[in-house]
């Protein structure tokens, strides 16, 4: 099994990339088309800079340019097809839906699939329900996994030399970024708790009073593949959704084989 990545040096070895990137994220947070001069300005870039690697998103297809509003760009289709390939190469997720049916209608909740995705967990799937709230989880968002229940649930079930290599990597090397110190310790005996009971308990990074709860689904090897979850009011008692959850993660598991 493979550890995981170490944390990225602070100044970009390949710059062209980091402004491809950054022009890609501009046009996909902005709501309308943006001028290549708009462009510049968003990510702090020269014209001419930023005019060549628009040049090369053109012609990659991830960018194009806009039919109404004159020599402006927007993100392009090949960028949807990639990133929909990416999505349905996750063969959990459409075993997922008909689980997640079941489990929110008896937990009133909305129902998330969340996936490793290096030192994040990312949500990959999302079944709500109609009356409840969402919380602010939404497809495509991710956080780092000490931070997310999910994520915990997952790196519950990893081997110990991946658990302390991930604190040592993530946790101990950005502890200026934490609210409180973790030690490994700490972080190898909640780990080893969640691993006794089955799930984790956070508090939600999405949204204030708000709980997170999640259980890791799991391959014949008993290695985590995701972790299925559900975000609720932190006034709402936690015990009446953590055996559905656990009974929906088994199940979600068995059907994966």
């Amino acid at each position: 099994m493979n550890a995981i990545d170490p944390l990225p040096e602070d100044k970009s070895k390949a710059p062209a990339v980091d402004g491809a990137l950054d022009i890609l994220e501009a046009l996909i947070q902005s709501t309308y088309p943006l001028s290549l001069s708009e462009i510049a300005d968003r990510v702090s870039m020269p014209v001419a800079s930023c005019h060549r690697i628009i040049g090369t998103l053109l012609r990659r297809e991830l960018v194009v340019r806009d039919l109404q509003r004159k020599k402006s760009y927007c993100v392009g289709a090949k960028l949807f097809q990639m990133a929909s390939a990416a999505y349905f190469q996750q063969p959990i997720v459409s075993l997922f839906h008909s689980t997640a049916d079941v489990l929110k209608n008896e937990l009133h909740e909305a129902v998330n699939l969340t996936v490793l995705a290096g030192s994040h967990a990312l949500v990959v799937a999302h079944v709500t329900w109609p009356f409840a709230e969402t919380f602010g989880v939404y497809v495509g968002m991710s956080h780092p996994l000490h931070q997310d229940a999910a994520g915990k649930a997952m790196m519950s079930m990893r081997p110990e030399y991946i658990q302390k290599h991930y604190w040592e990597e993530f946790i101990d090397g950005r502890a200026h970024a934490l609210s409180h110190a973790i030690t490994l310790d700490d972080w190898l005996r909640d780990l080893a708790e969640i691993k006794r009971i089955g799930y984790a308990l956070t508090r939600s990074a999405t949204a204030p009073d708000t709980y997170s709860l999640a259980a890791p689904v799991l391959n014949r090897r008993g290695e985590p593949l995701a972790a299925m979850g559900v975000c609720f009011a932190a006034q709402k008692d936690a015990r009446p959704y953590v055996t559905p959850l656990i009974q929906a993660t088994w199940q979600l598991s068995s059907r994966l084989g």
